[in-house]
């Protein structure tokens, strides 16, 4: 494990922010920096970034290391997240980017992995009925005051009564399905790894704390025992088509390792 903090401060965020916006301005016209073969020296691992990615990650340098690099990804992250969307506006996207892959009328309920129709999502404006599923903040809506309750990298579909067991319960370690523990919340084997990445795109993008969700550590842990699923996959897609932004921690778990250490997640970009 690395000596890096496990959270970036209020005030560096900011930073980022004030120089991204500098950053825009000045390079408009700079050359891209090549991507395409990057050894990450440490360990000696070989990052072929996809043709696909190219261009978004074009201003990271995968061969820094550690906070340099969390930076590089961050200032990324959110200068790409053009579009920012209000808390409101997510029933005109969620339920596309939550489909069930391969069936756009059906959407998959994050925990317990059930199939629901697309039409039976909780509102005052809607007027089909059931009405069986709202929507989880992953990271906690009460946690968070800033622009991160609408950011859709950590929206969920989940049944009305789900989400209420969930609360605003802190993530802990457990096995199996769903589960409250200790007045903590598992969020079963098939989603923990979903859960993970989510946290650390909160902590990359708004700074939010590893420690009010749970723990680095378990993050960490869960990032590499679920690996990133085809679900996931299509959510990151949609949601860059909307906000603009990706989620580099489904693009290729790997990062985590390079920038916090622990175990050795799966590198998508061999």
């Amino acid at each position: 494990m690395t000596n890096i903090q496990l959270t970036t401060p209020k005030a560096l965020l900011l930073i980022f922010w004030v120089s991204t916006l500098i950053f825009s301005c000045k390079n408009s016209n700079t050359t891209e920096k090549s991507t395409s073969n990057i050894e990450f020296h440490k360990d000696s691992v070989l990052l072929k970034i996809p043709s696909a990615l190219k261009s978004y990650y074009s201003q990271v340098d995968f061969n820094k290391d550690d906070l340099v690099l969390y930076e590089d990804l961050a200032t990324t992250t959110i200068s790409k997240h053009v579009n920012i969307q209000s808390y409101s506006a997510r029933h005109k996207q969620l339920y596309d980017i939550d489909a069930k892959v391969g069936q756009r009328d059906s959407v998959v309920l994050i925990y317990s992995g059930e199939i629901r129709y697309r039409e039976e999502f909780l509102s005052g404006g809607n007027n089909y009925k059931p009405q069986t599923f709202n929507t989880e903040h992953v990271y906690p809506q009460s946690l968070i005051v800033n622009t991160a309750k609408g950011d859709l990298h950590h929206l969920r579909v989940c049944d009305n009564r789900v989400n209420s067991k969930r609360s605003n319960y802190p993530f802990t370690q457990g096995q199996g399905s769903y589960k409250v523990i200790d007045k903590s919340w598992f969020p079963g084997d098939e989603w923990k790894g979903d859960v993970a990445r989510m946290i650390m795109y909160l902590n990359l993008r708004y700074a939010e704390s590893f420690e009010d969700a749970g723990s680095l550590e378990l993050f960490l842990n869960w990032n590499v025992e679920d690996p990133v699923s085809d679900f996931e996959i299509q959510r990151n897609d949609r949601i860059e088509k909307v906000q603009g932004n990706r989620n580099p921690f489904i693009d290729n778990p790997y990062l985590a390792t390079m920038i916090w250490g622990g175990p050795k997640a799966d590198n998508h970009w061999k």
